[in-house]
C-alpha cells in the first residue's frame, strides 16, 4: 500500500460461530477506485481486523488498496504469496 492516507470504504463483522466476515461497502465510496486490466474491471480492497469492536459490533474495516507498480518497471513486493493469483496486482 502506498504512503497516502487510508481510504476507508466500509466495515464488517465476524460471526462467533462461523469462519467468515460479512462486509458492507457503499458504492459511492468506491466508484472512483476501479482499475481495468485485460478488459476486466477490478476493485482492490484490504480487509483488516479492528483493534476493538466498534459501537455497532463491527470487527473489521475495509479500505481501498492503492498499491501500484513502480514506473521503473520494478514492482514492490506484494502481500500475495507467489502463485496465489494470476492478477498483476
Amino acid at each position: 500500500m502506498s504512503n497516502q492516507e487510508a481510504i476507508y470504504v466500509g466495515s464488517g463483522k465476524k460471526h462467533d460461530n462461523y469462519d467468515f466476515i460479512n462486509i458492507s461497502i457503499a458504492e459511492s465510496k468506491v466508484r472512483d477506485y476501479w482499475t481495468e486490466y485485460n478488459g476486466e474491471r477490478y476493485l482492490k480492497l484490504t480487509v483488516s481486523k479492528k483493534r476493538e469492536t466498534d459501537q455497532y459490533g463491527k470487527t473489521h474495516s475495509v479500505k481501498v488498496d492503492t498499491w501500484k507498480l513502480t514506473p521503473q518497471g520494478g514492482a514492490p513486493k506484494a502481500n500475495n504469496v507467489e502463485g496465489n493469483s494470476d492478477l498483476p496486482f
